[in-house]
Parts: structure tokens; C-alpha cells; sequence
């Protein structure tokens, strides 16, 4: 793999305004899966409002590059497999869950984990579904596609990672998490945090979109599949979000750290 070769992008907007269109396109794909209200309750509906919303999250990110940007769609990453990178960050993303869950284990943070309920190959097609047409698909392309393209050339590439992951993993603080408290919500973030980091690396590496979707979308996948092993303690809640987020954190940073040295000799 040898460092993305995106060229500078030259947009009309300041970059604080192309972040705040990034995170507006985010959450109108999140709520295009609505549409999916007309299909009958069950399996179909879930699975329309997961295409909508990856519909929507590349509709709206080529909307952003083409007409904010005025650049090719080929900018968003789309259009490059890099199916190797792909593998590796699949492979990458499933230890930091394997490891992360071993830990918090290993530190009686966790009881056992629940069976799958209903019939398993449905249940793992809803699952991938969710994890990738719903959120991997239509996030990455936003984030890693058009956000990190815009900034190219704006901001030295630690500057590139960090707008990336930050105006990425802030959002959470919003999200269905199971936190209760202040604490526990702000511990949240380091999951988002450190998978953002990675996803980011991968992207910058590799100019394509795709190994970012593999990680994120491998994230969710791998934290169902932990999920049947090991289910966190309610009262260790916090204590296990830690563990978790803090391996991918450290993976994260390590990646990050990775490319940037690499782009400073080429």
C-alpha cells in the first residue's frame, strides 16, 4: 500500500463550514431510513431503511464533492476496492475487539453473554445490514470520504486525522449507548474515538474508502459476535467501556502514527 496521492482540494467554503455539512448530511442519511416506514414491520423495513440510508450517505456525500468542492467523484474513494487493505483492516478491527473483551474479562468487568434469539442466518444478515448499510456505509463515505478529502492540502495530515475523528466521534454523545451517567457518556466516546483513528489511517494510506467502511462496519460486527461471549456488568459499565475503547485507542494512534511517517519520507 503506499500513501493516498488525493490531490489538494481548493473549496469554496471554509473547512469549520464543510465539517458542519458533513455532520447535516450524516444525520439526514440516519433519518432517510424513515422512508422505510411504508414497508411492512419486520425484516424488510429494517433492511429499506438500512439501504436509505446508504442511498442517502452517498448521494449526499457526492452532492458535497461536486458541488462544494467542484472535484470528481474518484475523490470520495469509492472507486478503489483495495480489498487486501480491506482484509487487514478487518483483521485489525476483530483482535482490538478480541483483545479489548479479553481484558475486560480477565478484570471480571463482564458476565456471560446472551444466545442469538430467532433464526441465526436472519438474525446475522439483519446484523450485517445494520452494521454496514446502515452506519458503516453512509458515515465512512461522509467522513472519511468527503471530509477527509476536503481537508487535504488544508491541514498537514495529523490536522487531516484528527478534524476526521473528532467531528466524527463528538456526535455520539448522543447516541442509544446504555450510558447513564455524565462519566459513562464521555467514556462512550473512546469506541467511536478509536475506531475513527484506524478507519482515518486506512483511508489516508490506502485513498480509499472502502478499508474505513471495513473497519467500522468490523467494529459492530465483532462487538455482536464478543457480545455472545461476554455481555459488560451493568455496574462496570464505565470500567468497560475504558478497556475496550482504550485498545482501539492505542491501535488507533499506532496506525496514525504509522502513516504520518511514512507520508514525511515519501
Amino acid at each position: 500500500m503506499t500513501t493516498t496521492s488525493i490531490a489538494p482540494s481548493r473549496p469554496r467554503l471554509p473547512l469549520p463550514v464543510r465539517a458542519l455539512l458533513t455532520l447535516v448530511a450524516m444525520f439526514a442519511a440516519a433519518f432517510s431510513g424513515y422512508v422505510a416506514l411504508v414497508l411492512p414491520a419486520g425484516p424488510a423495513q429494517h433492511l429499506g431503511a438500512c439501504l436509505c440510508a446508504s442511498a442517502a450517505g452517498i448521494g449526499l456525500a457526492i452532492a458535497l464533492v461536486r458541488g462544494i468542492d467542484r472535484r470528481p467523484i474518484a475523490a470520495l474513494g469509492l472507486g478503489r476496492p483495495a480489498g487486501r487493505a480491506c482484509l487487514v483492516a478487518l483483521t485489525v478491527t476483530a483482535a482490538c475487539t478480541a483483545a479489548g473483551t479479553a481484558l475486560a474479562a480477565a478484570a471480571g468487568l463482564t458476565t456471560s453473554g446472551s444466545s442469538p434469539q430467532g433464526p441465526v442466518l436472519l438474525g446475522v444478515l439483519m446484523m450485517l445490514a445494520q452494521a454496514f448499510l446502515l452506519q458503516a456505509v453512509p458515515e465512512e463515505v461522509l467522513f472519511r470520504g468527503y471530509l477527509v478529502q476536503t481537508a487535504l492540502g488544508r491541514l498537514p495530515l495529523w490536522g487531516v486525522t484528527a478534524l476526521s475523528v473528532l467531528v466524527f466521534t463528538v456526535p455520539h454523545l448522543l447516541s442509544s449507548s446504555g450510558a447513564d451517567t455524565v462519566g459513562e457518556r464521555l467514556t462512550f466516546l473512546l469506541l467511536p474515538l478509536g475506531f475513527a483513528l484506524p478507519a482515518t489511517a486506512f483511508r489516508l494510506r490506502t485513498g480509499s474508502v472502502w478499508p474505513a467502511v471495513t473497519v467500522h462496519g468490523g467494529f459492530h460486527v465483532s462487538s455482536s459476535v464478543a457480545g455472545l461471549w461476554a455481555a459488560p456488568r451493568p455496574e462496570s459499565y464505565g470500567a468497560y467501556l475504558a478497556v475496550i475503547g482504550g485498545v482501539f485507542v492505542l491501535a488507533g494512534l499506532v496506525a496514525a502514527r504509522h502513516v504520518i511517517r511514512h507520508a514525511g519520507r515519501d
